[in-house]
């Protein structure tokens, strides 16, 4: 484990949280899913050739050989939370919080759901003779639901609440030093990587098909999916890349688009640094981010983030290649306007 990270987890806290996680992630879907799919079999002679599959506004509308739920079961009940184990396992690694217990929890509340959906709705049907006679499933989904919430917060519960403890500064390359009068500005883009912008380019291509295809066919709702399509559209577009400039005034990052913007005066900064981050592991995720609420910031890789420090508890956070040689400017004016006070530092110019 490096020690020059934003944070890090104790080793022997570490080690609990992954087996608790291993635990509710994986052991209990297995569990949840295994009892699903052995009472499913026992009740396959005495179901019909077919039963109804999936649920419209009208009532049932398309139907299938009952083995469907089986399928659905341990897809959803058991392939999905294991997919979810393992990305979170490898996008956290030593770095726990929040985000991995939340994706625990989760991975056994949607093993349960699966559950009580497929169990639910065959449970409905044996007795019937005819398939278009089934009821609909509106309780059950409550109950899905409902089972979801449960078993999910009991997972969340039983997994330990990691406190991380403060990483180690990154050494700056070199040291910057301003003359009087002279001005040195730093200035640098940083953008998502090119495998992520690719998938979620794909995404939004795959959106919009499915929206012209909704709209042109006549299909309920295809409204609601173009709105779905300009809204991703427009995050895509305002996150994706971003410009950073440290200037005698401050620090600004703004997007290409011109918002979302972070502006932050000389005289609002109280110290800069460089560190470590784990973009999953500490925030959450990547892009525009906000940490249990006492950090903010852009994350857009792993790897060396720009940390100034306001004099108010949230720092803001950019990743960014050359962090140590932005903190370095940063200090640079920072330090002796902060020694002189404002009169030192004169009328700032005006935002980048």
């Amino acid at each position: 484990m490096t020690t020059h990270d934003l944070t890090r987890t104790p080793p022997a806290l570490l080690r609990r949280a992954r087996l608790t996680f291993f635990v509710v992630a994986v052991i209990v879907p297995i569990l949840i899913t295994a009892v699903g799919v052995v009472v499913l079999l026992s009740w396959l002679p005495t179901l019909p050739a077919q039963v109804a599959t999936h649920w419209g506004v009208g009532g049932a509308d398309a139907f299938g050989p009952p083995a469907t739920y089986l399928w659905l079961l341990i897809g959803i009940g058991l392939g999905l939370p294991l997919l979810m184990a393992i990305t979170t396992l490898a996008a956290v690694g030593a770095h726990w919080g929040g985000a991995a217990r939340l994706m625990g929890a989760l991975a056994a509340g949607m093993a349960a759901f699966a559950a009580v959906m497929s169990l639910g709705s065959l449970a409905i049907q044996r007795d019937l003779t005819d398939p278009a006679d089934v009821p609909g499933i509106g309780g059950l989904i409550a109950l899905g639901f409902a089972a979801l919430l449960v078993i999910g917060a009991l997972a969340w519960l039983v997994q330990p609440r990691v406190r991380p403890e403060p990483g180690r500064t990154l050494e700056p390359r070199h040291a910057v030093h301003v003359a009087q009068g002279e001005r040195v500005v730093w200035v640098s883009t940083v953008t998502m990587p090119r495998g992520a912008l690719a998938f979620l380019f794909l995404v939004l291509l795959g959106l919009v098909a499915l929206a012209v295809y909704m709209l042109g066919t006549g299909v309920e709702g295809g409204w609601i999916v173009a709105i779905v399509v300009a809204v991703v559209a427009f995050a895509l577009a305002a996150t994706a890349s971003f410009r950073v400039r440290v200037t005698p005034e401050g620090f600004a990052a703004r997007a290409l688009l011109g918002w979302p913007r972070i502006r932050i005066p000389l005289d609002e900064i109280a110290s800069a640094r460089a560190v470590e981050i784990s973009p999953f592991g500490e925030f959450g995720g990547w892009g525009w981010r906000i940490a249990g609420g006492v950090r903010t910031g852009i994350r857009m890789r792993p790897g060396p983030a720009i940390e100034i420090s306001p004099p108010d508890p949230r720092p803001v956070l950019v990743t960014l290649a050359g962090a140590e040689e932005a903190a370095a400017p940063v200090e640079a004016y920072a330090g002796p306007a902060h020694a002189a006070g404002p009169a030192a530092r004169g009328p700032r110019t005006g935002n980048s």
